[in-house]
């Protein structure tokens, strides 16, 4: 099948935001083990997720002839994350405090301003379009469109062995944080212990 990446825009937002919720809810790691309900998810998610598109830097894949959504990129510039209030949702602030820690650690070693690094926050791929190499192709993408309005890193949270494998080996980014799930601590409790592989989340940069 052939792909065309496009600019995320209101033509295919609310497609983009049931293919990404729904994605992160079955195949996350961490949603699986906050044991995430879509409708709760979607719920929480709509508000930051409006806000990241609005910035004009979240793409999407359409397969040429049917017009169909075979994946999403959600970008946001990471100076909006780094310094966004920790969100106190009963189930999903866990991850919230997750993402804080990994800024705090990368902020140890580097400290950026508007405009200067965008974070992937969210990238999924339809079931029947794994493989095919749409998520490289909106990376891709993703990362020639920041470069030409004058971003010079981007940033990632890898959650998964995959993502993991593709940002470090393939593309040779650099990692920056790293948080061990099994002893990520939340309120007296552990609520990503269970989480076997990876055993941890890491925050990733690499140059645009």
């Amino acid at each position: 099948m052939t792909y065309e990446i496009r600019q995320l825009d209101h033509t295919l937002d609310q497609r983009a935001f049931e293919l990404v919720t729904e994605v992160f809810v079955e195949a996350s790691t961490l949603h699986r083990a906050l044991k995430a309900d879509l409708g709760e998810y979607r719920e929480f998610l709509r508000p930051s997720f409006k806000a990241m598109v609005s910035e004009g830097l979240s793409v999407a894949a359409v397969h040429k002839s049917s017009n169909k959504l075979a994946g999403c990129m959600i970008v946001t510039d990471f100076h909006n994350q780094s310094t966004q209030t920790l969100n106190s949702h009963p189930i999903f602030a866990p991850m919230s405090a997750l993402t804080a820690e990994l800024c705090r650690q990368y902020s140890q070693k580097r400290l950026t301003r508007a405009g200067q690094a965008i974070l992937v926050d969210m990238g999924a791929v339809s079931m029947d379009a794994r493989n095919a190499g749409v998520y490289q192709k909106m990376r891709s993408v993703v990362q020639k469109t920041a470069a030409k309005r004058g971003f010079q890193s981007v940033i990632g949270e890898l959650s998964s062995i995959a993502t993991q494998n593709v940002v470090l080996q393939k593309l040779g980014h650099r990692k920056m944080a790293e948080v061990d799930f099994e002893t990520f601590e939340f309120k007296g409790r552990y609520p990503f212990q269970k989480i076997e592989e990876p055993p941890s989340i890491i925050l990733a940069e690499g140059d645009l």
